[in-house]
Parts: structure tokens; sequence; C-alpha cells
């Protein structure tokens, strides 16, 4: 029986070469791209992109045997990591080594931001008071600290979460003054050590432009000089400068607070000039000034001097202390830089303006494709952003191209380099799609998605997403951004693999097709046509507001109306368990406060836009499960901008917990599983060289085209049943009986 399979395989493998020896046949010129008939002018307004913006700062207190856990739901936190009970200059006593708990705790933090999708900043520091000297006794007990750090893999923990270190430690509020540790040799001691630390390309980033030049082995008036820094080789600190220097920042906690930003620049418009060559690598924020009356004894806070050097700086976050005076200016052309045409924003205000472009802003100014390809064909995209933004995107950063028609997606990754979307340019980029064989005849819309931070799950698509500020593009429960549509025809022998890909990028086809019909996005809005629908409403009243409950058997998911127009927006909702009549009560604010009358509440989600407001709620928080009785749901709005004004109310008494769960994955492939036995074997080696050697006699089923191409390039090729014998050569597939 194995001479006559031989013979079945040499006579494949001769099919397939006579065909691979056959002329080629000249294709028909490739049609025009056609335009999107996308709005490309830039939407007004916030977005709440990953790794830049308003941080969500937590000052995390931290003691003997005793660090508490936090749940944030920002997209971007900053921790400030308060070590000073660990620090005999704050203890009064001995300095002590960080503990199990520290780290124990910290771990399941992350946990909490993984699973909430957050990015994540930390600073470390000895005190938050203003305290002089907190530091421990000796520099090298400041540094074991570290070594434990290192030791633990306490930023490895982190992982693709991790946008930047700010270097922190010594002085009070960890700013770098008032210290035991803070002469520029110190700090420059310090900031090597943290390089090492922490993991490449991670930036870290120093409070004063010195610091990087005493690193440096420089003067600090030398910082401009370009070439200088670019052959600079090693210094007392540093035997690889050029290793490290691309990850150097700054942040700035007197930001706007006097012509020197309270001491930070010795010579403000050289030093911004070498940050903003410095900043596009790495990162550039703080902390506003707090003391308005000193600030506006000078003009550098003014919109028409600060806007641009936020430009020149590339400015990607702040703490949310905006300076409330630039409420009280408008933006017009007098702020302008050249590259970036913020004309949609003339007549805001500057307060505005600077919220809404902190970090990138991505804005998609064209979108051209192919009209029309077949089942199996190509397809072609051409599309320009133009980053309006005060900085690039600094992390490293995962792109995919979704195809996507009523409700059913597949997805592929890309080898576009997104940071190189810098601030003030526009960039065009080319696009190739090899579409499934088997792919349904139709209109098929056409996504770009960027990811931040941990690579995309099909499981919580949203998570990462980086959104461009159009209207009319964004696809809330995928994280994508519309492109544009291809029709696509039936083909009778298609032509082409089983997998869609994007040409040319290596690992990057698709897995199989997806639905999202059942997917509960919690981002404030309306996510697909199905998320939110009037089966799903609860309660009713005549003032407007509306309550819908959803449940997927892990969350329960509360949408409620509520009316605009509060100047500081408290979101509440109050459930009774039937039972036992147990009350919870979880509130979120504005300004980031989380309020909750229990112990934990790890999981929980909450998010606004306009009128609606969404929340997710664990079960194994609250105590419930499907088909469990809830007394009632009370949903409630306040403004705390007006003394607590109660703005919106509605309750819903007798609910059932919905007993469901989401189904997403519609197909998957069985990788190598060509002739759709159910197997994985030689057969289906034979089968793909069949396939491509006559097709009018042995084509495979889209299905099994869909498994064949197992070699991560596009198309099945002989390549593919070679990989597929490579493996059976090492044990790795099943043989069949006879």
């Amino acid at each position: 029986m194995a001479r006559i399979f031989s013979r079945a395989f040499a006579a494949a493998v001769s099919v397939a070469v006579s065909a691979a020896l056959l002329p080629l046949t000249s294709s028909a010129e490739a049609p025009e791209l056609a335009d999107s008939g996308i709005d490309y002018t830039e939407a007004v307004g916030t977005i709440l992109n990953p790794a830049a913006g308003y941080t969500n700062t937590i000052w995390a207190v931290c003691k003997p045997n005793s660090t508490p856990v936090y749940s944030p739901t920002a997209k971007l936190v900053l921790f400030f990591i308060d070590i000073g009970a660990f620090s005999s200059g704050m203890n009064g006593g001995t300095d002590i080594p960080l503990d199990d708990t520290f780290f124990d705790s910290w771990h399941q933090t992350f946990e909490n931001c993984r699973k909430n999708g957050c990015t994540v900043a930390v600073r470390f520091r000895y005190d938050a008071n203003g305290k002089d000297d907190p530091e421990p006794a000796t520099f090298e007990a400041l540094l074991s600290h570290i070594d434990q750090l290192d030791e633990h893999g306490f930023f490895e923990d982190i992982g693709d979460m991790l946008v930047y270190v700010e270097s922190g430690f010594v002085g009070k509020w960890g700013e770098q003054h008032g210290g035991k540790y803070t002469s520029l040799a110190h700090k420059a001691q310090l900031l090597q050590r943290l390089l090492e630390v922490v993991p490449d390309p991670v930036p870290v980033t120093v409070r004063t432009p010195n610091i990087f030049a005493e690193w440096a082995g420089i003067k600090t008036s030398e910082l401009n000089d370009a070439e200088l820094i670019d052959s600079l080789t090693s210094s007392a600190y540093c035997s690889d400068i050029q290793k490290y220097r691309s990850r150097i920042g700054l942040y700035d906690d007197g930001y706007m607070g006097s012509d020197s930003d309270l001491g930070t620049y010795s010579n403000r418009a050289a030093e911004t000039e070498w940050l903003g060559r410095q900043t596009l690598t790495s990162y550039f924020g703080g902390e506003f000034s707090g003391n308005l009356e000193f600030a506006q004894k000078y003009d550098t806070y003014l919109p028409e001097n600060a806007i641009p050097e936020m430009y020149r700086t590339h400015l990607s976050y702040i703490n949310s202390n905006i300076f409330q005076l630039y409420k009280d200016c408008t933006f017009g052309e007098n702020c302008d830089v050249s590259g970036a045409d913020n004309s949609a924003y003339y007549g805001s205000t500057a307060f505005d303006f600077i919220r809404d472009h902190l970090g990138y802003r991505l804005v998609l100014r064209d979108s051209r494709l192919t009209p029309e390809t077949a089942q199996g064909g190509t397809a072609r995209v051409e599309f320009t952003v133009e980053n309006t933004g005060f900085a690039g995107i600094i992390p490293a950063c995962t792109p995919y191209v979704i195809l996507e028609k009523d409700g059913i997606y597949t997805y592929a990754r890309c080898d576009t380099d997104c940071r190189k979307w810098l601030s003030c340019t526009k960039t065009t980029e080319s696009l190739e799609l090899r579409l499934p064989a088997d792919i349904e005849a139709g209109r098929w819309n056409v996504y770009f998605k960027v990811n931040i931070g941990p690579q995309w799950q099909v499981e919580s698509p949203d998570k990462g997403a980086v959104r461009f500020a159009n209207n009319g593009t964004w696809n809330g429960v995928l994280g994508a951004n519309l492109l544009g549509s291809i029709d696509v025809t039936a083909a009778g022998t298609p032509a082409g693999g089983g997998s869609f890909c994007v040409v040319g990028c290596e690992d990057g086809a698709a897995a199989g097709l997806y639905s999202y019909r059942d997917i509960i996005t919690v981002d404030g809005t309306l996510s697909h046509a199905s998320e939110w629908t009037p089966d799903n409403v609860i309660a009713t009243s005549d003032e407007g507001t509306e309550m819908s409950v959803r449940a997927d058997g892990k969350y329960l998911y509360v949408m409620a109306k509520m009316p605009e127009g509060a100047k500081a927006p408290v979101y509440n909702i109050q459930l009774h368990r039937a039972e036992d009549n147990e009350y919870f009560w979880l509130y979120y604010a504005s300004n980031g406060f989380v309020y909750f009358n229990k112990e934990s509440y790890d999981g929980c989600l909450c998010k606004w836009q306009g009128d609606m407001v969404e929340f997710r709620l664990p079960f194994d928080i609250f105590g419930i499960s499907g088909g469990d009785g809830l007394k009632d749901i009370r949903v409630f709005l306040q403004d705390s901008g007006e003394d607590w004004k109660l703005m919106g109310n509605i309750t819903a008494s007798g609910v059932t917990v919905p007993d469901t769960e989401a189904e997403f994955v519609v197909q998957q492939r069985t990788l190598g599983d060509a002739n759709l036995d159910g197997r994985v074997t030689v057969a289906d080696a034979v089968a793909i060289l069949q396939h491509i050697g006559n097709r009018d006699k042995y084509a495979l089923k889209p299905q099994g085209l869909l498994n064949a191409d197992v070699d991560g390039e596009a198309g099945v090729t002989a390549n593919d049943a070679r990989v597929l014998l490579v493996w059976d050569s090492q044990g790795g597939l099943g043989r069949q009986d006879s």
C-alpha cells in the first residue's frame, strides 16, 4: 500500500511541476482605485487613545506587608508609587527591602490593568508630601530597591502595557530636588541604572535636560549640537551612549509655570530644540504648574506661545490639571504651526485644543481602493493619514487590516510602521490584499486597525485600539477605522490562497472568520447595530432616561441614556440582590475617582459619551449568575460641578439576570486539513499538490483552501505540501491506516 501511495504522490508532484512550467497568461490591467467616499475633515472632540493624553494618576502608598491593589480603567495610567515606608529617611528607622506583598499586589494590579485595557507608566518616589531628604541612608540602599525590581521582573510584569518610566526616586515627590541624592552625578547614575533595568525600548524620562547632558558627558550648553551628540560613544556613566540615548525623555513638573518652567530649563529656546529631536522616539510630559498667579507674570503660557512649543517638544501627556486659564482663550490662526491643518478647531477654546492634541491625533485625509475583485483575488488600498497631534506614536504598535461584512470579519497582520506617522506630517500607505478563495461574494468593508500594548485578541478586540479623528469611520467593537469598501464577485474556480493576508507581510495570515454580533464593547457608545436593541430595554422614564441590560455568562452589562450637560459627571449604579437584599453601590467620577461600597471592583468598567453610559459588572464581584433575580437596578447621574445636582435617574425593579453566553467564533481552520477528513496526514500534502496540478479535477473546497495554507505565505503552493511532509518526517502527523 505504501508503494501505491508513493506513485500517487509522484504523480501529483509531476502534475504540479508541469503546471508550473506552463507559460504565464497576461492579466487584465488593474482597475483604477476608487475614492472611499469618507469624510476626510477632522472631527472636533476628545479621543481617548492609548499611551497618550490625560494621565489618570494614582498615588499608591506602599508599606511593609501592606500594598494595595488597584483596578484603573483609563487609557493611560501613571502610578506614583510611594515606597517611603521602606526608607529610613521617611520611617525614622532603618532601610527595609521591598517585600513579597509589594510584588504580589503589583502583579494583581497589572493583571487588572491588562483586563481593563490600560497602558501604564510608573514613577517611584520616597515622598508624596514635600519632605526634604526622604531617601534611604545610602545611595547604595536606594539602588538595592531598583535591584529588587529587576530581580522580581517588576517591569517585565507590566509587559507591553508599559509605555514609559519617570526616573523619579530621589527628592521631594520624586521630582529630583530637595533630597540627599539630587546632584547631577547621582541622577545620571540613577538614569543609567534604570535604562539597564527597564526593558528596551521603553523610554525613561529625566526631570531636567542637564541630567541628560551629565549622563552623556557634555555641557548643558552643548545640547543643541546634534552632530556632537550623534558622535558620542561613552561617558563616565554609560559605555555605549548610542545604545540608550533614543530612550531618554523628559518629565516637566513645573510646566508653563514660568519662563524656565520653575527651573526645568536654563536656556528654554535651546533646550526645547534639543527636546524636539529627543522626543521623536521618547516621551515628553508632566504636570502643569498649579500656581496660576505666578505663571501669569510671564508670557510663556499664552496659547500663541505655548501651543507652538507643544508641537516643537512633542508633548505626549499631561496631568488633568490643564490650565483653567485656557478656557478663556480662543484657538485661532495665531496658534497655528507649519504642517498641521488645525482649521477644524478655529473658534474652539485653547483648553479644548490642547486637551485633544496631546500625543498623536490621526486624521484620515484620503483613501482609495480597488472597486471590485473576485473571490481569491487581490485588491489594493492607498490611504493618507495626517498627524495633527503634538507627538507621534512612541510605543511599539501592531497594525492589522480587517475585512468585514454584516458583522462577520476576518483580519490579517500588516507591516505598516505607524510610528513613522510623525506630528505635522502626512503619510501615504499602500497595501495589497489577497482575499480568501471562500470569501462570500458581496460588499466588504476594509478597516485599518492599530493596537498599542498586547496584541489583538478576538475576545476583546477594542483593547489598545487607536481611533482616527474622523466622523463615521470608527468601529468600536473591532477597534478599527474604516478605509472604504470592496465589491467581491463570485469566481467559478477561485485562484489564490485560502487565508486573507496582506501581501509581503510575513506571518500575517488570518486564522478564520469571526462574528461580533454578540459582543458588547464597553466604550460608552453604540458600537454596532445589534449591541443594544429594544429587546434589551428594561425601564424607561417620562424624563427621557432609559435602561437596558444584557449578559454573556461572565459579566452583566447595563446601558442607560441620561441627559447631557453635566460639568463634572458622576455616573452611579446600584444593585440589590433579591435572595438576600445585599446592596451594591458603584460610581465613577469624571476626575477618575471610583467609589465602591464593597472591597474590590476588579473587572468593573464604566464608559460614557454624549447621552449614553455603559457599565460592565463581573458576576463574581456581585455574587450573581445567569437566571438570578435582582430586587432592583438603579442608574443615576450627578453633576459634582454643580453641587452634586441630580441630572438623571432611573430604576428597574424585579430584574432577572440574562442567562446567555456570547458566541464570537463562526469559523476557525484546522491547520493542514486540506481534504477535510478531520485529520492532518500525508494525504493532505497529496491533496494540495493535486489541487495545484489540476484544479478542474482536484480542486480543494473553500474550507480546505483555508486549512491548506500552512506556511504563512500568501496562497496555497507546493511549499505548503512540503511543510506538511516535514511535519510528518518529524513525527508530527498521524498516518492513514492503509
